[in-house]
């Protein structure tokens, strides 16, 4: 590998590595800034479906994940986006944006810090049931906290409801992370929603370095709802005897009842499906950084100490999988060499993502 991709892939995972530290921030072990950016940015995307607050809603989306780098660690952000090739025209777009982004990205933060201390606080003292989004909706508009979502009530409903179900994926662990897959030892283990970010970054990173000729856009806008179907159904693994048909079944339908009423339903229920079906670049783009997401957190856990040994997995799921055994008696010595040897394939006709998962699998991340 030419010194120069090296210093693109490190870049890159650089990058990434400080979006990745927003997973481990938290407030009473709860909410991570990785799920207060998840709920803004999902906020937006309803938000702007029915107001339609901005012509991008990709720009507004990173101006979201970058105010809050920003915000946190500013060094360490100007630092990475002096490096990364397109880091400086990412910062400049947003901020060109007619400020139409930035201010909106602001809108969607704060709205999202007003509805989540809505829920964790105001709802916990008054004990309102927290199961009836209906109810909760008229608490909400009565205290004035509907207010600054807009002045429809029914357009504020869907938005609410939206940002409602998809709060769930801030309370829902990853399932591969549990005690019956690879069974991570780390006292709060990774949300959904803080995949979901980390996959934007990760987007972000390989797309400013590498020559991919995507819509940097849609792809995040794509990743930003591409597991709104685990609100429904949970997050099924590889190894959970759910055939890859069967699953897409049954989260297709899970997406269309999430998504409601909202007005760009259809606009963002076809980028759900082109995303399964990989039928663009985009889309493949998209699916692409999802599956590496989750190999380079698998990487991070493991250079932090929080993966057992092999021997250590007897009766467990994943090591009943006659595949996973056989990469053992191959040489496999530990967790991440098989997460290695499983998702390695995936990628062989987009050599920058092998090559990614490569760097992660020879470099110490954490």
């Amino acid at each position: 590998m030419a010194d120069n991709e090296k210093n693109k892939l490190k870049n890159a995972i650089e990058f990434y590595m400080l979006a990745n530290n927003l997973k481990y921030v938290t407030k009473d072990n709860k909410q991570s800034l990785a799920d207060q950016i998840y709920g803004a940015m999902i906020l937006a995307v309803a938000m702007n479906s029915e107001y339609h607050k901005t012509e991008n809603i990709g720009e507004t989306i990173k101006a979201i994940l970058f105010g809050i780098l920003n915000f946190y660690y500013p060094n360490e952000t100007k630092e990475c986006i002096d490096k990364m090739s397109k880091g400086t025209t990412f910062i400049t777009n947003i901020n060109k944006s007619s400020m139409e982004s930035s201010n909106f990205a602001l809108e969607s933060t704060m709205s999202e810090l007003a509805l989540e201390y809505f829920f964790e606080n105001f709802l916990f003292e008054e004990e309102i049931d927290a199961k009836n989004c209906d109810e909760l909706y008229t608490v909400a508009k009565n205290y004035g906290i509907i207010d600054r979502l807009g002045n429809d009530e029914v357009k504020n409903y869907e938005i609410f409801k939206f940002y409602y179900n998809n709060r769930i994926l801030k309370k829902k662990e990853r399932s591969g992370w549990n005690s019956t897959h690879w069974n991570v030892s780390i006292n709060r283990i990774e949300r959904i929603s803080e995949h979901i970010v980390g996959t934007i970054a990760l987007a972000i990173a390989l797309d400013s370095e590498f020559d991919f000729k995507v819509d940097i856009d849609k792809v995040i806008t794509a990743l930003c709802i591409h597991e709104i179907g685990e609100i429904r159904i949970g997050d099924i693994t590889p190894f959970d005897g759910v055939t890859p048909d069967e699953k897409k079944k049954i989260e297709h339908k899970a997406m269309v009842e999430v998504l409601g009423n909202l007005k760009d339903k259809d606009l963002l229920l076809n980028m759900l499906f082109s995303f399964d079906e990989q039928d663009t670049f985009d889309s493949k783009f998209a699916r692409y950084c999802d599956k590496l997401e989750a190999d380079i957190q698998a990487k991070v856990y493991q250079d932090m100490g929080y993966l057992c040994l092999l021997d250590e997995y007897e009766g467990n799921v994943v090591f009943n999988s006659s595949r996973v055994q056989q990469m053992i008696r191959d040489g496999a010595t530990t967790l991440f060499d098989i997460w290695y040897e499983l998702d390695k394939g995936i990628y062989t006709d987009e050599p920058v993502f092998t090559k990614t998962l490569q760097f992660v699998r020879d470099n110490k991340l954490k």
